[in-house]
């Protein structure tokens, strides 16, 4: 009977002992680390996140999850609760995202920045700073994989419009006139051979019309060239244009200084011989008798021999 109270009293003390290993554990492997409270507000899925998760900032691990419940004032929006290190840089421009660890699927929660706004909250006592949370690459994949979905079945729907049975004709129709147009074609093909025979000749007079071309206008900058020449000669004023020049001014001058006077000189007897030869012509017709008898002597005038005055 002594023995058996004395193996009872050893399982009391054994468990007393597993109980306070375990309680000292707990005790000094509690967390004592003085964390701030913040609030991650999303209406989007949070699958595989459960209190006690990790809160990492970058990478590096700052707190944990305390709470997920619901938001009483937004139907819908999620709160969860975490406590993070207070030497954090969460600033106005922090979000979170969710993210798994390896195959495990757990999920945790990533802070980042994208430093729009690098001022930090400011704690407010009475206040919960809140978060917001974007959705995470799960998410994105997800999304994009529905929108791609939608995009295939919205093709998939189009090509079956397309290959209706009327539309198979229609394509069909297009396939037998291709055909005949590629069986024209061979024989527009067939008909241009003997044209395309003879393209080598075309090619070999085209050649020979542009040396003929080439020759002309060599010689055409020949001709410029004596042109060119010419000019310059009849430019200089030691050539001949310039001596011909000099020499019709010479003869001009001579014209004006000795044969214009001898001309206006002979034109004036000229014009005196006239005169007097009408005068002439007008005494024999007024006297014709003067050409037999000559010309009357004129009466005396006054003071010469035979003047006589007139009687009153």
């Amino acid at each position: 009977m002594e023995n058996r109270s004395h193996a009872l009293w050893a399982g009391f003390f054994t468990l007393a002992l597993l109980c306070a290993t375990i309680f000292a554990g707990i005790w000094l492997n509690r967390d004592k680390t003085e964390r701030t409270p913040y609030q991650i507000t999303t209406l989007h899925t949070i699958s595989g996140l459960n209190p006690q998760a990790v809160v990492r900032y970058k990478g590096l691990t700052v707190g944990r999850v305390d709470t997920i419940d619901f938001d009483p004032a937004v139907a819908g929006q999620i709160l969860i609760g975490v406590s993070i290190d207070p030497d954090t840089p969460v600033t106005s421009s922090t979000f979170a995202t969710l993210a798994y660890q390896g195959v495990t699927g757990l999920a945790f929660i990533e802070l980042d920045d994208d430093g729009s706004k690098p001022v930090r909250i400011a704690l407010v006592e009475g206040t919960v700073p809140r978060i917001p949370l974007h959705a995470g690459l799960f998410e994105q994949l997800q999304t994009s994989a529905t929108k791609i979905l939608a995009s295939t079945e919205l093709v998939s729907e189009r090509l079956a419009q397309m290959f209706t049975p009327e539309n198979q004709k229609t394509i069909l129709g297009a396939f037998s006139s291709t055909t005949t147009a590629t069986a024209r074609w061979s024989q527009v093909a067939d008909e241009l051979s003997p044209t395309i025979q003879q393209l080598p000749a075309l090619e070999k007079q085209a050649n020979q019309t542009l040396q003929s071309v080439q020759g002309l206008t060599n010689n055409a900058s020949r001709l410029s060239q004596q042109l060119t020449g010419l000019t310059r000669e009849l430019q200089d004023p030691n050539g001949p244009f310039n001596h011909s020049l000099t020499a019709f001014g010479n003869l001009n001058e001579s014209i004006q200084s000795e044969t214009l006077p001898r001309i206006s000189t002979l034109s004036n007897d000229a014009s005196n011989s006239l005169r007097s030869f009408n005068q002439t012509i007008d005494e024999l017709k007024e006297h014709p008798q003067n050409l037999i008898f000559g010309k009357p002597t004129p009466a005396p005038g006054p003071g010469e021999v035979g003047f006589t005055a007139p009687q009153k």
